[in-house]
């Protein structure tokens, strides 16, 4: 059995059957993010195994929107850990910066429309290509949401824009949601800590760039 099957069981609680990917996931999940609210440069490798982690648990679960997710989280992750590594001429790293009022009214119409457009697709997926994707998405306008809105965060974070963080509370709410139903339980007291870690990263970097 491969050790990515969600049917690894690594222990079982209360009646809930807890997988070997979805605990580890978790874990580096929750590190991840929290290294992320510390500025620290090991955030975005921490991020690399829980993308590839997270990619099995998502799509064995037929979230497949959240599943394409990780693939770009994967290359963002990378490109982040660059540009986070990267001094200026005065040895200090990249500082946080705020969008301009027109720029998020634009980052908020293109993800309601990208949201849209992606939502169609996961919806066909099981249509155009059963092999790849053999069972019908679960919840795909919620998951599609997810994952578009975890685009804009992932590259507003990479910049370091005050912004991710608005993002990631409004991702990690539906979230909470979602995975709770799909009863990926454990995923969902992970984002619902993630967005105490969400609020907790906002004013931390409102705090730095006051």
């Amino acid at each position: 059995m491969s050790p990515f099957s969600i049917e690894n069981i690594a222990f079982e609680w209360l009646g809930y059957a807890m997988s070997w990917v979805e605990l580890w996931a978790t874990l580096f999940s929750v590190c991840c993010v929290w290294l992320a609210i510390k500025r620290d440069i090991l955030n975005w490798p921490v991020a690399i195994v829980a993308n590839v982690l997270t990619f099995f648990l998502f799509y064995q679960n037929s979230l497949y929107a959240d599943s394409i997710l990780q693939i770009f989280f994967f290359c963002t992750s990378c490109y982040g850990w660059w540009f986070w590594s990267k001094k200026t001429p005065m040895e200090t790293p990249p500082p946080i910066t705020k969008m301009t009022i027109n720029q998020r009214i634009k980052w908020s119409i293109g993800i309601v429309l990208f949201s849209l457009i992606a939502s169609y697709i996961i919806i066909h997926l099981n249509g155009w290509w059963p092999l790849l994707f053999p069972q019908p998405a679960a919840f795909p306008v919620a998951d599609s949401f997810i994952m578009v809105a975890s685009v804009a965060g992932q590259l507003l974070l990479a910049k370091k824009k005050l912004e991710n963080w608005y993002c990631w509370i409004g991702v990690n709410i539906l979230a909470v949601i979602v995975y709770f139903m799909k009863d990926i339980k454990l995923f969902s007291l992970l984002y619902l800590l993630l967005l105490a870690m969400a609020l907790s990263g906002l004013r931390a970097w409102r705090k730095k760039d006051a």
